[in-house]
């Protein structure tokens, strides 16, 4: 099982705070310099850098990339793996890459540290923090984690605080204990529920005792940080002459998470043998991962709209969520305006 550590906010935010200073004392350019495609058309070349190593998380993305709708959309693009040494934001912020995927917080906190980045799509409508509990001992609302002991991960205190905040709850009848990923903890009675990235752990929980755990997701009550968000710099949204390839990119990101949507399993097949072919992923994993995700990236706004949209309301409840955490952002943090251009929602956003 290949957990990744999406929400541990304490490494991140670790690696965006030496990242960001470096590289915007050394800002470079990205490579923007046109490819032929096969039919002689000139194709623009983009960079993409994912949030994590390869995993169906980014499958939409893959099929983009495998089933050619970039290049149909004018477009070829380089997707980048990330790992706990690269830090999303930092490569954007410096042009190293074009297009980074990060959460809504890790941007906002890129652009205290001295970034100048935008948010122009969201894959992820609900965060994928969740918290996992016993089917026997269930932890289904935030109410119900009073008198419990819940496991928090480094870096997770922020949202913990966060949850019972706008939840008013009691926040001295919660005993907070320290955890790493693992499930171990909540297996063997140590906590009574744990913080969890919704796609992972919970499959490895029934993997380990053969019973679906009770999952339940932040978002649902008021933790709302949209996540795998599309980022590019405030200067290249701009730029008259990259913003076209950009909305290229953008409209062919949209058609393939709407064939991840239709059906997952060519994700799940191009994810194990080609973009993470040398993980050890399994197909019956990455499936189950897969399925998950869907409760992630549609939701009754995207089946109105299109996948990856960001409204007005939306915006609104990612600014509260994010002064709770003790961050600094406004709209500008937002700039649905591509989106607008290349959706079938257009104009909403107002």
């Amino acid at each position: 099982m290949v957990f990744r550590p999406f929400h541990s906010r304490a490494a991140r935010t670790a690696v965006a705070a030496a990242g960001i200073a470096a590289v915007l004392a050394t800002a470079g350019c990205a490579s923007s310099s046109d490819t032929a495609s096969a039919e002689g058309e000139a194709l623009v070349e983009l960079t993409l850098q994912t949030s994590w190593i390869p995993l169906v998380q980014f499958g939409g993305s893959y099929i983009a990339d495998a089933e050619g709708y970039y290049n149909e959309h004018g477009v070829d693009v380089d997707i980048l793996p990330g790992g706990p040494d690269v830090d999303p934001m930092a490569a954007v912020a410096a042009g190293q890459a074009d297009i980074g995927m990060a959460n809504a917080d890790n941007v906002a906190r890129a652009n205290e540290q001295g970034a100048d980045l935008v948010i122009i799509a969201a894959g992820f409508q609900k965060n994928p923090l969740a918290i996992l509990s016993s089917p026997e001992n269930p932890i289904e609302t935030p109410a119900d984690m009073e008198g419990k002991k819940i496991g928090v991960p480094a870096g997770d205190e922020a949202a913990q605080q966060a949850l019972e905040a706008v939840n008013n709850l009691d926040a001295d009848a919660i005993t907070t204990v320290p955890v790493s990923f693992d499930v171990a903890p909540l297996v063997s009675g140590e906590v009574d529920g744990m913080w969890v990235f919704y796609t992972e752990q919970p499959i490895s929980y029934e993997e380990n005792t053969g019973i679906d755990g009770t999952t339940m997701l932040t978002a649902d009550y008021g933790y709302e940080v949209y996540a795998q968000v599309y980022v590019v710099t405030r200067e290249t949204l701009e730029d008259e002459t990259k913003r076209p390839a950009i909305e290229g990119f953008l409209a062919a990101e949209i058609k393939g998470w709407e064939a991840y949507v239709a059906d997952p399993a060519l994700a799940v097949e191009l994810t194990v043998e080609d973009y993470a072919k040398d993980g050890g992923l399994t197909v019956e994993n990455q499936t189950k991962q897969a399925e998950r995700q869907l409760d992630l990236l549609v939701t009754p706004e995207t089946e109105e709209h299109g996948l990856l949209w960001i409204s007005a309301d939306g915006i609104a409840k990612n600014l509260a969520t994010l002064k709770s955490l003790g961050l600094t952002a406004d709209k500008g943090l937002f700039d649905t305006s591509v989106l607008e251009a290349v959706s079938k929602g257009a104009g909403d956003s107002e």
